[in-house]
């Protein structure tokens, strides 16, 4: 194999990013030495597989902003004529932004280092025509004079809600039209913002934006110093012992134990949560995209107990693991809307909520099924599904699982779903409410009827069986649903935005109102 030369090195550097870093990148490590600029796990991650439009929820201090900015250096060394724009959310982080960039850049060797033409508070620009430019996110359009090869979001959720929605959008339009521009948006989690919406919408496909989630558990070297002494501080206040497996006894030790955490990060863990709360612990510090949103709890419900649950979720069953054959009518849906999580058993009382929308792609019709000890062994939800299949569904789903006492929203689509139900198909296993008229006679009518007081009933005993323990929930969407289920100005419901919905935390609570009721009228 005939040897490089070095204009071939020189030619396969500049066109590897990492390379490139190795060889010509200069950074200040943990213990104030310059070092070469190695990609760590993490950033080598990205590196490999960014796309045009990214979308990175992290924990703190993994190096994405240092990768951003040696990111900005390699394509304006690299490229003639590009802008490079880095934005974050205040003039402090802003300025340590560009006094980083302006190190890297008086450290590439002065054979490849393009010459500066002007070199201000936010700006560098060579004499190749390439620059790079740092700004504050302002409540302004942004990007409007620029076209930008690379643009990066830096802390994305601290931004105002203008910079999140507006200014994103004029970015997004200042990004070059080659197949090689990227835009990266990075942040650690700041609440259930605009961040979040996209978080969500890009965690399942639904966004042009891929998503990436980088976990402290990853990195065992960025605290490393806050390790050793949290270990010593472990000794101390545990008779001089380290950590050991036998020792890792609670749900989460086990949980970051299990993802790859060595003893001394769980050590860390521990002294981290001496003075702060565990929640806002995980919010600097994930483990999982879930446990990131949880700190600004705007929820109904116990977000620490939701977001306990969803780390210690089964799969749905698959086909091949059902015992009992399922009805052709349903075996399209499977694993698609329709979720069964535990084979039914003979004998067993099986209770229902079922929430009914118009299948216009709106909100969905809902079915949920808890068994008599209260854990959930069956979700159903569609949002395309029409009334009359949806009573067809509901009626199968019902005497699949042993003739299930199903409560039923009566409410506008409801009522039509309950006539059905009774008239063509004979489900006679249904829940009653008791009403009075105004002579005061009582009388028993079909279904839930959801008022404003009633709806505070339902969602107040559904709140206390979840967070009692009294029930056990295996569906992850009505989990996540429940996080962002709030109650603003005696108004319960989901947080107002797109793909935010709310319909099977009531066909949750409508399921627990059957139990409650412990009727069996078949």
């Amino acid at each position: 194999m005939p040897k490089l030369t070095t204009e071939k090195k020189l030619e396969i550097i500049k066109n590897d990013f990492s390379l490139w870093c190795k060889n010509f990148i200069k950074i200040v490590d943990n213990e104030g030495k310059t070092v070469p600029f190695e990609l760590n796990k993490q950033q080598e991650k990205l590196n490999k597989n960014m796309d045009k439009f990214n979308l990175i929820l992290k924990s703190r201090q993994l190096g994405f902003t240092t990768f951003s900015i040696a990111f900005c250096l390699f394509v304006a060394c690299n490229q003639e004529n590009t802008t490079s724009l880095i934005l974050s959310y205040n003039i402090e982080s802003t300025q340590e932004i560009f006094e980083k960039l302006k190190f890297m850049y008086q450290n590439i060797p002065d054979k490849y280092r393009p010459k500066k033409l002007r070199d201000n508070k936010m700006e560098l620009k060579l004499d190749n025509g390439s620059r790079v430019v740092v700004k504050v996110a302002s409540n302004k359009p942004l990007g409007r004079s620029f076209t930008c090869e690379y643009v990066h979001c830096s802390e994305f959720a601290f931004w105002s809600e203008f910079a999140q929605t507006k200014g994103l959008l004029g970015l997004e339009q200042a990004l070059a039209k080659n197949p090689n521009s990227k835009l990266i948006i990075e942040s650690t989690a700041n609440g259930l913002n605009e961040f979040w919406e996209m978080w969500k919408k890009a965690e399942k496909g639904r966004s042009k934006y891929r998503s990436f989630f980088f976990s402290f558990v990853d990195d065992k070297k960025q605290f490393k110093g806050e390790y050793d002494i949290a270990e010593k501080w472990y000794r101390e206040t545990n008779h001089g012992e380290r950590l050991k497996p036998s020792d890792l006894h609670t749900p989460i030790e086990k949980k970051l134990y299990e993802l790859g955490a060595s003893l001394k990060q769980i050590m860390w863990y521990h002294w981290k949560i001496q003075d702060m709360k565990e929640e806002e612990f995980f919010q600097e510090y994930p483990h999982s995209p879930s446990v990131a949103f949880v700190s600004t709890n705007v929820s109904v419900f116990d977000t620490k107990v939701i977001v306990d649950r969803i780390g210690n979720l089964p799969n749905p069953l698959a086909k091949k693991e059902i015992d009992k054959e399922l009805p052709k009518v349903l075996l399209p849906y499977l694993n698609k809307s329709l979720f069964i999580y535990k084979n039914v058993k003979p004998n067993v009382r099986y209770y229902g909520g079922v929430d009914t929308a118009g299948g216009g792609g709106g909100d969905y019709s809902t079915v949920t099924i808890f068994d008599s000890d209260g854990e959930e062994v069956c979700s159903f939800y569609n949002n395309r599904i029409p009334v009359y299949k949806f009573a067809s569904v509901v009626d199968i789903l019902g005497k699949y699982f042993n003739y299930v006492f199903l409560c039923v929203e009566r409410n506008s689509f409801g009522t039509p779903l309950l006539e059905r139900l009774r008239r063509e198909y004979g489900y006679m296993n249904l829940y009653k409410h008791k009403i009075f008229n105004q002579f005061g006679r009582k009388r028993m009518q079909l279904g839930w009827a959801t008022t404003s007081t009633s709806k505070h009933i339902l969602i107040t005993d559904y709140k206390e069986m979840f967070e009692t323990g009294s029930i056990c929930l295996n569906s992850q969407e009505t989990l996540e649903q429940m996080q962002i289920f709030q109650d603003i100005d005696g108004k319960m419901g989901n947080k107002r935005g797109e793909h935010n919905h709310d319909d099977l935390v009531i066909s949750s609570a409508l399921a627990v109102q059957a139990m409650k009721a412990n009727k069996w009228y078949v």
